[in-house]
């Protein structure tokens, strides 16, 4: 286990315990996730805790909170794991509420970067690699490991008059399914000439593609949860039926839950389990506990969501065409409880 962790959870009284706790966060969670803020959401926080927004402050307490809470957890519960690393485990928290956020504040954004994400991951032509200063970076598979980036100015230039680029790259009208993204992307990495960070490949993507979110852009304009087979339109007026969906859901068996969530989309191929903590009809956590995965497991996979039927029989130990059925008898029953409740309700009315 962490050293740093030891003369918490060894305490033999609670106001030893108490006192270790608040040195383990002030000491170390305090500072990391000041900078994990700052670099990842230009978020900030100064020495007196204000906040240079309140999205900051709210995001920054959430995080202090859930640490809290799982380090009281850990030490009342004793699992047979531990935490060999503590401050990677303060990062891992940090970034991984870092990411909720923006999955839950720019969906449209978050949807498209793991579309790009999976596309340049699976696709021979493409690479996503890790650089220590700069993340994740995107190119061809030939430039896998190369530093040198695209300087920002050619970005910059490009997303100024995204509509020029396209004609001048001899692009046809350019939309968002994958045989165009992949044309797009081979484009944008030729014209470029050099690796481009993930967040930036994003921005321009995103420009180029008009697949940006609104200000004040409302839950059914979000997302369309019409997942084939399924007319969810009536559910997403009213959230109280979302969460009824959700217990449903919730009541299948094990393998039909995890392929369900796993690959759970709509018509158009867009994530949808994002919109579950997004509505806070359920947290991470819950979904985790749902499909039975340790949460360290499960939020590995949240940024590739949704999974690919052929990765989803990996997990499950089964066949592609298994998957497909467990999904297919997944959705059968949940139209027919849905449309059972709303007709309910409709009767009620």
């Amino acid at each position: 286990m962490d050293q740093f962790l030891l003369a918490f959870i060894e305490a033999t009284d609670e106001e030893q315990a108490d006192r270790c706790l608040a040195s383990l966060i002030d000491e170390h969670a305090v500072p990391i996730v000041k900078e994990i803020l700052g670099a990842s959401l230009h978020f900030y926080l100064d020495t007196s805790g204000a906040a240079s927004t309140q999205d900051a402050s709210d995001l920054f307490n959430d995080i202090i909170a859930n640490l809290l809470s799982r380090l009281r957890q850990f030490r009342n519960d004793r699992p047979q794991g531990t935490i060999a690393d503590f401050r990677g485990y303060i990062a891992a928290t940090a970034y991984n509420a870092c990411n909720l956020y923006l999955r839950q504040k720019y969906p449209r954004r978050a949807r498209l970067k793991n579309r790009l994400r999976y596309l340049l991951s699976h696709d021979a032509a493409f690479a996503l690699w890790t650089n220590q200063a700069s993340g994740l970076i995107s190119g061809f598979a030939e430039w896998r490991n190369k530093d040198a980036l695209t300087p920002q100015r050619l970005l910059e230039k490009i997303r100024q008059d995204p509509v020029e680029w396209i004609e001048t790259a001899g692009l046809p009208s350019v939309g968002i399914d994958r045989a165009q993204l992949s044309s797009l992307l081979h484009a944008l990495f030729q014209s470029c000439g050099s690796p481009i960070k993930l967040d930036e490949l994003v921005n321009i993507v995103a420009d180029i593609c008009r697949e940006k979110d609104q200000p004040d852009e409302q839950l059914d304009t979000v997302t369309n949860l019409a997942a084939p087979g399924l007319d969810f339109d009536a559910i997403l007026e009213q959230q109280h039926m979302l969460a009824l969906l959700w217990q449903e859901v919730c009541q299948l068996p094990r393998r039909q839950r995890l392929a369900l969530l796993l690959n759970f989309k709509d018509a158009r191929g867009q994530d949808l389990v994002s919109l579950l903590p997004y509505t806070r009809t359920a947290t991470i956590e819950q979904i985790a506990v749902a499909i039975e995965l340790p949460l360290a497991e499960f939020l590995k996979l949240w940024n590739k969501l949704p999974l690919d039927d052929v990765t989803i029989a990996e997990l499950l130990g089964a066949r592609r065409q298994q998957v497909i059925n467990l999904r297919k008898c997944a959705r059968e029953r949940l139209e027919r409880r849905m449309s059972a409740i709303i007709e309910k309700n409709s009767v009620v009315k």
